[in-house]
């Protein structure tokens, strides 16, 4: 019986240790690219900007679009972004990711993203700027 649980505990400890050996750097790259075979950051941007873009007049919003996706640029955004997601998420969570975005659910759900994100950023916004005035000092 002893040794049933010695071997039991063994493979445990040596299972987990191969599962965190694979949460390498290199491993994570790897996923993210993956990931990002799922993704355009492209699209991400245009749909972005477009639903920004909805706040302005309508007048200015063909020359606002233009101008700033000629000027964003594209490469600088996802190497970050595959930067941020190799440094804080594992190869597993990464992956979990990839698999949601192959879904029909998870590539509806990201393209849904963009509206919520875009009916977000102006409350933040706001929020930031009301906490920032309220931290202010008083004026003498």
């Amino acid at each position: 019986m002893k040794f049933r649980a010695t071997v039991l505990v063994l493979l445990l400890v040596i299972g987990s240790t191969a599962v965190a050996q694979t949460d390498t750097p290199e491993e994570r790259a790897k996923a993210v690219e993956s990931y990002f075979r799922e993704i355009s950051m492209r699209d991400l941007m245009n749909d972005m900007v477009k639903e920004v873009s909805k706040r302005m007049p309508p007048e200015q919003r063909s020359a606002f679009e233009n101008a700033l996706l000629k000027n964003v640029r594209l490469e600088v955004l996802e190497t970050a972004a595959k930067e941020s997601l190799a440094r804080h998420l594992t190869v597993a969570e990464i992956n979990a990711f990839t698999e949601f975005m192959r879904r029909p659910e998870g590539k509806s759900a990201m393209n849904k993203m963009k509206y919520y994100m875009a009916d977000l950023m102006p409350v933040i916004q706001q929020e930031l700027m009301r906490a920032i005035k309220l931290s202010e000092p008083p004026r003498k």
